[in-house]
């Protein structure tokens, strides 16, 4: 059996802690990311490391830095701007409604 590296252990961890808050299973987020489970799982443990790819399409995902994921610290960011990546994200059949929800919470205030 491999040797874990440090690094992978740091960024898995770092990786998993964006995960929980987001509110995701490793199940949701991996078939997000398009891997299994087992794969996003050795991941967070420090098994394996993740791709420039994967790890792209993470922070997109989870609306998050890649030097939150890579050192554990965030560029001073707003939850505004966090919450904006995520919808940017949203397929466009759905950017319709996502808007209509958004302006029903808003007027409720």
């Amino acid at each position: 059996m491999r040797e874990k590296k440090d690094i992978n252990i740091e960024i898995g961890g770092n990786i998993q802690v964006a995960r929980e808050q987001a509110g995701y299973t490793q199940d949701t987020l991996s078939e997000m990311l398009g891997m299994t489970p087992n794969h996003l799982s050795a991941i967070e443990r420090g098994a394996s490391g993740i791709s420039l790819e994967a790890l792209q399409r993470l922070c997109r995902l989870l609306g998050v830095s890649a030097d939150r994921i890579i050192f554990g610290t965030d560029e001073p960011e707003t939850e505004a701007l966090a919450l904006a990546r995520r919808i940017s994200d949203i397929k466009p059949e759905y950017r319709q409604q996502v808007q209509e929800l958004l302006s029903a919470i808003l007027n409720m205030s």
